[in-house]
């Protein structure tokens, strides 16, 4: 178990001692790593809440304040006593999101939420961050939704999870699936694996969450609620999917018999003589006469595409005879 103690730094607090166990804690809590100072950095108005979080922390064997400064509980310079480990307060009941979703709110911007995908429920642990513009929370990359049989999974592991902790164990183990748990530095990781195909080794993927030293208490003690709403089937309801209309068979079309070749044919004659008579033939293209027939057979625009060599073999032909022209 770590030993630390703080120092003044200026306006700044340092902490120092065996922090490597404890680095997360520090991160989470807005600590910065200082290589030259060889300490962690922290403005000097956190000093107080440093100090009890380093007290309740079951990874920190003692603190002691070389501030200069009163520390709370203790005098300067002397180690402070641990008390005991205080439970994680109990958070609001679930509220219920713009879209349905029941959502717990955790400490340090985490946040369980209960939702319905592909009609079934899960349970989606993420971190958040706050909008600088607006100040709302929006969700980062770094989370996991997991099935309900994948969430009892987790439920069942914490005895072990805790014992690992408990230990100051570093392991990790397959928890269900393609999900394996992880314990290092005194965090809980959470994460999908994969295979990867050149070496056919399991790697941790992007799916995933770390919970430190205060997260995971937090999402232990609201275990009971979420599984509570999970199994009342929480979140939005399923969207009912669309009923697919019966495709209807296409049908062929008859294939175009001489006959009624011909007599197609008769008809494009009759009305090209009409479109051609009395038109400068300089002035006229193929392609504007083979629309204008589409516009009086009713046809769409280029619905004589296909069959432009037939037109101009009758347009051809009109000229020919002197149909056509002024």
């Amino acid at each position: 178990m770590a030993s630390v103690w703080l120092e003044a730094h200026g306006k700044a607090v340092l902490v120092k001692g065996d922090t490597m166990s404890i680095k997360d804690l520090l991160k989470e809590k807005g600590g910065k790593w200082n290589g030259g100072l060889k300490s962690w950095l922290f403005p000097g108005s956190k000093k107080a809440a440093i100090i009890e979080d380093l007290q309740s922390s079951d990874k920190v064997k003692s603190v002691e304040d070389k501030t200069g400064g009163a520390a709370p509980a203790a005098a300067a310079s002397q180690p402070v006593a641990k008390p005991a480990a205080k439970a994680p307060a109990k958070r609001s009941a679930a509220q219920t999101s713009p879209s349905g979703e029941r959502v717990f709110e955790l400490v340090d911007d985490v946040r369980v939420s209960i939702s319905t995908f592909k009609n079934e429920h899960g349970v989606d642990i993420r971190k958040f961050y706050t909008e600088k513009v607006t100040g709302e929370l929006r969700p980062t990359p770094k989370g996991i939704r997991v099935s309900k049989e994948e969430w009892d999974a987790v439920c069942k592991a914490v005895p072990d999870i805790d014992a690992a902790l408990q230990k100051d164990d570093e392991k990790s183990w397959n928890l269900i699936a393609d999900i394996t748990i992880s314990i290092t530095a005194g965090a809980v990781d959470l994460r999908r694996y994969y295979v990867d195909k050149n070496d056919g080794q399991s790697k941790p993927g992007k799916k995933g969450i770390r919970l430190g030293a205060v997260q995971w208490p937090s999402l232990k003690a609201e275990m009971p609620e979420i599984t509570k709403e999970l199994d009342q089937g929480g979140g939005p309801p399923a969207k009912k999917a669309k009923s697919k209309k019966p495709e209807v068979p296409e049908i062929p079309e008859e294939a175009e018999t001489p006959e009624a070749s011909a007599t197609s044919k008769v008809k494009w004659k009759h009305e090209l003589r009409k479109i051609l008579k009395g038109r400068d033939l300089k002035e006229i293209s193929l392609r504007k006469v083979r629309g204008e027939l589409e516009a009086v057979l009713s046809l769409p625009a280029d619905g004589l595409l296909e069959r432009k060599d037939e037109v101009k073999e009758i347009v051809t032909e009109i000229i020919q005879s002197g149909e056509a022209g002024p």
